[in-house]
């Protein structure tokens, strides 16, 4: 797809915002949360965000796919909302943020059982 010319809205997104959607899902929605518990359950191994810590403690696996799913519907929001290119934007982010993290909490696990 040529970069300069936008989507047309009546066939529906491209194939780089389909791409990118897929990556944020794969990493920021399923990666983040399998290495979360993951992590969660090894002994040592600690929550970094408050909020997150709070939810893992009170209500788990049912609060943390809730707020997930929470962020996915307000960015997916934005996304439809802001006017192209900029809106490639919002995938894009949540994608690199998803692997970023996923690569993260990856390590820490790592750590614990390895080292």
């Amino acid at each position: 797809m040529n970069w300069r010319q936008p989507p047309n809205r009546l066939t529906g997104p491209s194939n780089t915002a389909v791409a990118l959607w897929v990556v944020a899902v794969a990493f920021f929605g399923v990666g983040d949360l399998v290495t979360t518990f993951v992590g969660y359950s090894i002994t040592g191994v600690t929550e970094l965000s408050p909020v997150v810590k709070l939810l893992l403690e009170q209500h788990a696996l049912l609060a943390l796919t809730g707020l997930k799913a929470a962020v996915f519907v307000g960015f997916f929001a934005i996304w439809k909302y802001v006017s192209w290119p900029y809106s490639v934007g919002v995938p894009l982010g949540l994608a690199l943020l998803g692997v970023a993290v996923t690569a993260w909490n990856t390590g820490v696990i790592l750590t614990a059982v390895i080292g």
